[in-house]
């Protein structure tokens, strides 16, 4: 619990709160005094002024500073603060700074610092300066009103509070915060653990569009993914099963049957055993090159290659077969086609697998056609037929493995339904694409692209 990531949020704003509040506090106190004290002297200063007002028409009218003491005894109560005097009070000083009045007595005859002279209030009788009025360091700076300190004390203790407010209501909010970022990924935590556990079910809520909701979305669409991974495995082991069932009961029943006498142990025999092992040893090679492809360890031996002359090699070897069965197969190749890059013996195993099926599935005095093509930086090859079409829900199942177009007779055909889908695998691997378009009844064009390099 403590290691949670709520707790933890919680923990560090909780810090950054107190932290704040009481650097804030503390600066605001330390402003709050320092104003204060300006104001006040402020004031004191403005008291000041109107004093030497007072002084210079007692000197215009005396001509001296004698009896000026009774003029800062009536006033300096008021000006200093808390009626502190001491020695803290007021001074009148002549013109070149030697004391010679106070309210108290107190440095007379003495000459005013250098501090003093800055801070004091000049005295001027038609444009001369006749005397320096000092006031004292109570009341520059000092601030020993008990009114004053509790008004201070009032302020400090109100900022206080409210920063103290401040956080609680952020504390507030922050709590409200953090559960809506950690509730989405206590979600997502959660199905990451039934899916860790094998339930591919499992899928983590998707609200709104921010980043958690967007690694949810990743995270729904990797668990899709599994899950289909998952079906077409069992769908896959399903199917091996099934199609290795086949081959090896026929052999196991024709042996057993020789060996009871039941069946002459004969040519025509042997025969029979041998299709179905050719059937068996291709079957076992086409689920091979897939394990490859699943591990990623298809390898390609890239060689400059005539693509026309590769075409018409494997269109040569399937016309034997395409006159037996009456089927026009022809070529269509562009002129003064570029060589192309790629995998002599994988590119000529899919151009195999596309006729093979194109005249599989063409009826007698039908056609199958090969085209070759440019576009752009790529290369298109089309296998067209005029055969009986795929229906539009099988489409997306084409490339598939163990799909069959034609289940009643895909065993009399010989195919193994791994023939399409080890052809994508080949294609992909030299970084081109495989379709197909087609309509029931109209044939079918399978096309793949391959780049010129």
């Amino acid at each position: 619990m403590r290691t949670s990531l709520f707790y933890r949020l919680m923990g560090a704003f909780a810090v950054i709160i107190v932290v704040g509040v009481l650097v804030v506090s503390l600066i605001a106190n330390q402003t709050t005094a320092t104003e204060f004290q300006q104001f006040m002297f402020r004031g004191q200063m403005v008291r000041a002024q109107d004093l030497t007002g007072e002084l210079a028409a007692y000197y215009r009218a005396a001509g001296n500073w004698e009896g000026a003491k009774t003029i800062l005894r009536g006033t300096s109560s008021g000006m200093t603060i808390g009626g502190m005097m001491g020695g803290d009070g007021l001074w009148l000083a002549d013109a070149n700074g030697i004391i010679v009045a106070s309210a108290d007595e107190s440095r007379i005859g003495q000459t005013i610092t250098a501090s003093e002279r800055a801070d004091s209030v000049p005295i001027q009788v038609d444009g001369q300066l006749v005397g320096i009025l000092v006031p004292g360091r109570q009341m520059m700076g000092g601030m020993t009103d008990a009114a004053a300190q509790d008004f201070l004390a009032q302020v400090n203790r109100s900022i206080w509070i409210a920063g103290l407010v401040a956080a609680a209501i952020a504390l507030g909010l922050g709590f409200i915060l953090f559960r809506q970022i950690t509730a989405p990924l206590n979600a997502l935590a959660s199905a990451s653990d039934k899916i860790a556990a094998g339930d591919l079910s499992a899928r983590a809520p998707e609200r709104g569009n921010d980043e958690i909701t967007r690694v949810a979305r990743s995270f729904n669409t990797m668990a899709d993914h599994l899950a289909r991974s998952e079906t077409a495995r069992r769908n896959m082991l399903a199917d091996v099963a099934h199609e290795l069932r086949t081959p090896i009961g026929v052999i196991q029943s024709h042996l057993e049957a020789m060996m009871d006498g039941i069946f002459p142990t004969d040519s025509e025999q042997l025969a029979s055993l041998h299709d179905e092992t050719i059937f068996l040893s291709r079957l076992v090679g086409d689920l091979r090159e897939l394990a490859l492809a699943d591990a990623g360890q298809l390898t390609l031996t890239r060689e400059r290659t005539d693509l026309g002359v590769l075409i018409e090699r494997t269109v040569a070897a399937f016309q034997p077969q395409a006159n037996a069965r009456q089927i026009t197969l022809t070529t269509l190749l562009a002129e003064n086609f570029p060589f192309v890059n790629l995998d002599t013996q994988r590119i000529e195993q899919v151009l195999h697998n596309l006729v093979s099926n194109a005249l599989r599935y063409t009826p007698p005095h039908g056609s199958v056609s090969v085209k070759l093509v440019r576009a752009e930086n790529l290369v298109r090859v089309e296998v067209r037929d005029t055969g009986t079409g795929i229906s539009p829900d099988e489409l997306p199942h084409v490339f598939e493995r163990f799909w069959r177009g034609d289940k009643s007779r895909s065993r009399a055909h010989g195919g193994t339904g791994l023939g399409l889908a080890i052809a994508k695998q080949w294609v992909e691997q030299h970084g081109g694409t495989i379709g197909v378009e087609s309509e029931l009844g109209k044939g079918a064009m399978f096309w793949f692209t391959l780049p010129e390099r």
